[in-house]
């Protein structure tokens, strides 16, 4: 396992491959392993795949740099999943532009799939207002069994990691830089503690810094690991703005906190609004609403109820969905083998019976 993770690392870190060229050269080749020990002529066969990429290959220095990488990990406790891993979080996996690699270094990295999940992210100098209601929202949304993802960056973020692992729930920051540091280093102790019922999540080598390049892509992968994405105060442009549209793109739900008029703090919350591409947010049970959740402890009671009386078929569906959350119609179709006749019955009835949603892009997920 040890080898096949280090080609894996190797193939992160070739120049000009990023995660859909990656996955195109595993698709093609089986394996990160058999993309190194493909011959030049196979793959220049490979779309998109020049002569220059093709040389870079063969270039030791990559498997040098990854072997020294595997090393690292395994002296610090830092876990490294590759897209065709088992452990890859589903909804993330959903993207096309997904990272091929994660590095995570917490808790149990079980959490990136947990059953609910919701970024808070919002400006990096928010007001008391901005802050108050990251805190409210946070201390919320503790009844409802959430793991919460920000960004550990000054402002909305780092108070929403703070205040989360203050009430134990668990949360994941997301980096724009490897594991190797914490940026701003202002925000290690938050970070340290953090990952007693959470983590660090990054796509990047532990020696990768902080460029200013990362955070946007960085930004991505908190949209696209979560079934929604709340705003809480930002301006009109920004980090926060991307990672709203991204979560739009993903047919994740986005919801932004209103302000005040002609604040500026407040007027890309307002736009999003104004413009439909978030929903109008007061409090944590607005979204609990909006998502149909229930607070854990009578979720749990109730559809333990609900799934000792489920058909086979019934059973099979919410397990698979269970495994599979936020899945397309097609994937369900396909794995669990129902025409679609079946399936669009099978779905409405556990629909009524208030277990199953439907989602944004023809997508279907555990209520």
């Amino acid at each position: 396992m040890t080898d096949q993770l280090q080609y894996q690392i190797a193939l992160t870190l070739l120049p000009h491959v990023g995660p859909v060229t990656a996955k195109t050269l595993v698709s093609y080749c089986g394996s990160a392993e058999a993309v190194f020990r493909a011959s030049r002529r196979a793959l220049l066969r490979i779309p998109g795949i020049g002569p220059g990429l093709a040389d870079g290959m063969a270039n030791p220095e990559v498997l040098r740099q990854a072997e020294a990488e595997v090393e690292y990990l395994e002296q610090h406790g830092i876990s490294a999943i590759f897209y065709t891993d088992a452990r890859y979080p589903v909804r993330l996996r959903q993207n096309v532009d997904c990272p091929a690699l994660l590095y995570f270094k917490g808790s149990d990295p079980g959490l990136l799939d947990s059953t609910r999940m919701v970024a808070i992210i919002g400006t990096r100098q928010p007001t008391e207002y901005g802050r108050t209601q990251c805190i409210e929202l946070v201390e919320g949304l503790q009844a409802y069994g959430v793991t919460v993802v920000s960004g550990l960056a000054y402002g909305i973020d780092i108070t929403a990691h703070r205040h989360a692992t203050l009430t134990g729930i668990p949360n994941i920051a997301v980096l724009g830089h490897g594991l190797g540091s914490i940026y701003p280093s202002q925000h290690r102790s938050t970070a340290m503690k953090l990952m007693e019922h959470g983590g660090l999540l990054s796509e990047y080598p532990h020696r990768m810094g902080p460029d200013r390049e990362h955070f946007p892509m960085r930004n991505r992968i908190i949209a696209g690991l979560c079934d929604a994405v709340v705003v809480v105060e930002t301006a009109t442009a920004g980090g926060s703005m991307i990672t709203a549209e991204l979560a739009g793109q993903y047919a994740r739900e986005v919801f932004a906190v209103p302000g005040r008029l002609r604040d500026p703090k407040s007027a890309g919350c307002n736009l999003l609004i104004r413009t439909h591409r978030a929903r109008l947010l007061e409090s944590a049970a607005d979204l609990a609403e909006m998502l149909n959740w229930e607070e854990a402890g009578t979720m749990v009671g109730r559809q333990a109820q609900l799934f000792a009386a489920l058909e086979p078929a019934e059973s099979t569906l919410v397990e698979f969905l269970r495994n599979c959350p936020q899945a397309p119609i097609d994937t369900i179709s396909q794995h669990t083998r129902h025409t679609p006749g079946e399936l669009a019955a099978l779905l409405l009835g556990l629909e009524f019976k208030g277990l199953v949603r439907f989602l944004p892009g023809n997508r279907y997920a555990l209520a």
